[in-house]
């Protein structure tokens, strides 16, 4: 390689990384603009509203899950609990599970991670499914309903 054509490759890479620098901080611009929509949009609903007459609607349950729905599985613990997020066709959102505490810093914390799941996935609703583990789950899941999140009780 010539030395002309050397020189002219590090000008062109010069010039290209604030091109880089403009992209990235763009697509970042765009990505917190997603999660302020989905913000904006969630629309909660429990259990409770699906109850006839004492009467669990199982259908209408399913309902609620679209094709833009992020489902979040939860693992309820005393301490600790983990949340994975699928699609609504069962396809894995996330490689591994996300592990929070069990008190407010930690439902954010968890609130933060299923918004940027459902702003990368094009989604714009969030259903988390729980079991009711004793009474550990009742804080997690007046929380995420207070902030928009659907959340459904599941059989283990």
């Amino acid at each position: 390689m010539n030395r002309n054509a050397h020189a002219s490759k590090k000008q062109t890479s010069k010039k290209s990384a604030p091109n880089e620098r403009r992209r990235g901080k763009e697509e970042q611009a765009e990505f917190v603009k997603k999660r302020e929509e989905i913000i904006k949009g969630l629309q909660a609903h429990s259990w409770k509203d699906l109850e006839v007459g004492r009467k669990f609607r199982r259908n209408e349950k399913l309902d609620l899950i679209t094709a833009d729905s992020v489902i979040v599985g939860c693992d309820i613990g005393s301490v600790k609990h983990f949340i994975r997020a699928i699609d609504a066709q069962g396809r894995a959102l996330t490689s591994k599970p996300f592990s929070f505490d069990n008190d407010e810093e930690g439902f954010k914390a968890a609130y933060d991670w299923m918004v940027g799941i459902a702003a990368q996935n094009d989604k714009t609703q969030i259903v988390l499914a729980m079991e009711p583990t004793g009474h550990y789950w009742f804080c997690f899941a007046a929380w995420c309903t207070s902030h928009g999140i659907t959340v459904v009780q599941v059989n283990p």
